[in-house]
């Protein structure tokens, strides 16, 4: 059963009505285990617990080549991008989140009608699968607007070198050692991105969706830093717009600086606490990239799978995971509250 990532709470409450509430978050492999546990409150808040902080993940990653092999390591994703995940859940916060704010205070929130030019965002290629923008409520149509009414951003300028760079290809043919290493439920990964090239494939359709749901300038560039920055410096000097830069990289922000191209590092932590609050959705969010990021990862009656093998362009755009429902009680549940959201939609 293929559930979207914007309906995912359907299946916290299929499992909060079968009288689970604390849904251990698992990679199938007992190398692995347990990553995250999320505690469901009946007020639409959730604790999440982080099982394993980013150093105990990346001890047990680096344990896995000598007893499985590369293949088996690289399809797990590194301690960084663990991290990420968390981030991008809005669970946990970046490190710089106030000189992130104090940048945006700086240079965003242009006055359009005292004649200000628009300001437009630019993503690094770290930095696009991970919809910070949304969450650090500088999106052109989700940010929060100042006490003037005036948006922080009013819009994108996306480079196609990024694009470039994250069109990422490599797909899994190894399954039969992700399967002896890692569990049944790898066998389902054939043909599909392997390892880090399930972030590039979030990325590369975030940079689609973006180019579909937001006003969107599309800068030509070379791939790299110096042809990315390069071609922001020329859009600034021809443009009435000012495109401001988000990057992890600080040589791109540097350069990016050096060419008179405002532009902010992101400051990812190296690790997470092990207990954070937040709410239903934000949990739905942790279990999509979980999910996405190690392939497939099991809760309580319930297998998620990130990538199938059925999985195609169709699924990736509209954020589709696929749930197995080992509970005879669940996938009825699932289905009766995936109808009442298409009636009402």
């Amino acid at each position: 059963m293929e559930v979207s990532r914007r309906r995912l709470t359907v299946l916290l409450n299929a499992l909060y009505d079968e009288g689970v509430d604390s849904i251990p978050v698992e990679h199938p492999a007992s190398d692995i285990g347990e990553l995250a546990r999320i505690e469901l409150e009946t007020d639409g808040q959730v604790t999440v617990r982080f099982t394993q902080g980013s150093f105990t993940y990346q001890e047990n990653r680096e344990g896995i080549p000598a007893k499985y092999g590369e293949a088996a390591h690289d399809d797990l994703p590194d301690a960084e991008t663990y991290t990420r995940a968390a981030v991008a859940s809005s669970l946990v916060e970046l490190d710089n989140r106030d000189e992130i704010d104090a940048f945006f205070d700086r240079h965003g929130y242009p006055d359009l009608e005292a004649g200000h030019g628009p300001v437009v965002l630019g993503l690094d290629t770290n930095i696009i699968p991970w919809r910070l923008p949304e969450i650090l409520g500088v999106d052109s149509d989700t940010g929060d607007t100042d006490e003037k009414g005036r948006a922080p951003t009013n819009g994108y300028a996306l480079a196609t070198g990024v694009k470039e760079e994250l069109d990422w290809h490599y797909k899994q043919y190894n399954t039969h050692e992700l399967t002896a290493a890692f569990g049944e439920e790898f066998t389902r990964l054939d043909n599909q991105p392997a390892g880090s090239n399930r972030e590039g494939f979030m990325g590369l359709y975030e940079y689609r969706r973006l180019r579909t749901n937001r006003t969107v300038d599309i800068i030509e560039s070379n791939t790299g830093d110096e042809g990315i920055v390069d071609a922001y410096e020329a859009f600034n000097e021809e443009s009435r717009k000012t495109a401001v830069l988000l990057s992890n990289d600080r040589g791109f922000i540097t350069r990016a600086t050096e060419a008179g191209v405002p532009a902010q590092h992101v400051d990812f932590p190296l690790d997470m606490p092990r207990k954070v609050t937040g709410t239903w959705t934000d949990a739905c969010e942790l279990l999509y990239y979980l999910a996405v990021l190690f392939g497939v990862v099991k809760l309580p009656k319930v297998t998620v799978y990130g990538v199938w093998n059925g999985k195609d362009g169709r699924h990736w755009q509209h954020e589709q995971l696929d749930m197995d429902c080992r509970s005879p009680k669940i996938e009825p549940r699932l289905t009766r509250d995936l109808r009442i959201l298409d009636a009402t939609d």
